[in-house]
């Protein structure tokens, strides 16, 4: 679903920024869990996120790219903020987290398995993760790899990858190519945010 992809832009520029909480089968995982404490804790973390990608930003970016990155970013979140109001948005939202639900269900042993295989050494993250989007269907990062980006190394995993990997290196002008990067794939997440909006008036 297009609404969903849109959404998960910010997340996923701050999370890779922050130390990984756990691996990718739990993500998946968690992603069921949709009491209050999880929704309220998932709240807590995206707003840390936020705030990890806001000080990379203004550690590293140029003035301009700064400038231009807390723009996209604050009207990404009002984009968002406007779509989640939405009460059509509201229902198809529903129904994707009771169909993630079900997809989860039908497959908990075999997600369980995942885990113990990943622990045990006998498969890698990645290879955990390539099984998941076979049973999920690559739900969240179905529409993402879009345009100039597409696949998975040149799409959002790829610039995060290049941007982490910058910081690492301390790489003034490697963190700004991606940092610019980043803000384009936003630009075309704002655009396909607006587009929602639209349709769903």
């Amino acid at each position: 679903m297009k609404i969903r992809s849109s959404l998960i832009v910010p997340v996923l520029a701050a999370s890779i920024l922050a130390p990984a909480a756990g691996s990718t089968v739990m993500n998946h995982s968690d992603k069921m869990n949709t009491t209050s404490t999880h929704e309220k804790s998932e709240h807590h973390q995206k707003g840390q996120r936020e705030k990890d990608l806001m000080n990379v930003i203004n550690q590293y970016a140029t003035p301009d790219l700064k400038n231009q990155l807390t723009q996209d970013l604050t009207t990404h979140k009002n984009l968002e903020s406007q779509l989640h109001k939405n009460g059509r948005f509201q229902k198809e939202d529903k129904q994707e987290k009771t169909n993630h639900k079900a997809v989860f269900e039908a497959n908990k042993q075999e997600i369980k398995s995942l885990k113990q295989q990943i622990k045990d050494g006998k498969i890698t993250k990645d290879e955990a993760h390539q099984k998941l989007e076979a049973i999920f269907g690559n739900q969240e990062g179905r529409d993402h790899d879009k345009g100039q980006f597409k696949g998975k190394e040149n799409g959002e995993r790829g610039i995060f990858k290049e941007l982490n990997s910058a910081i690492q290196n301390k790489d003034q002008t490697a963190i700004n190519a991606a940092l610019e990067k980043f803000d384009l794939h936003l630009q075309n997440s704002n655009q396909e945010l607006q587009k929602e909006l639209t349709a769903h008036q």
